[in-house]
């Protein structure tokens, strides 16, 4: 994706210069390339450098760790447990018990 951006990059800023008769926005053209360069090394810099500089969770449980007891709302705003979701059998699975429960985190820094 970043290769076909800076193809088309490049390809602007060519036909902005080939033929000053046909078109007359050099000074556009210019700089509208300068500003997508730097949008491009924004991005590279914001995904691939300062994302990796966000500090640790410290609260967040490690691999393997059992999860602490906690309780939601799902989204008929009925309270649920863990312990709930792990004692009674799911709807469909003719009475059998979960064996497990999976959680998903989110870091939530955006």
């Amino acid at each position: 994706m970043f290769a076909v951006a800076g193809g088309l990059l490049w390809a602007g800023v060519r036909r902005a210069f080939a033929s000053s008769g046909v078109y007359r926005g050099k000074i556009a053209g210019l700089i509208l390339a300068v500003l997508s360069f730097a949008a491009a090394v924004f991005f590279g810099y914001a995904t691939l450098y300062a994302s990796r500089q966000l500090p640790a969770a410290a609260g967040a449980p490690k691999i393997g760790e059992k999860a602490p007891e906690f309780t939601l709302t799902d989204t008929s705003g009925n309270m649920v447990a863990m312990s709930t979701l792990l004692s009674e059998p799911m709807p469909g699975t003719a009475g059998q018990k979960p064996r497990g429960l999976l959680l998903v985190f989110y870091r939530g820094y955006w």
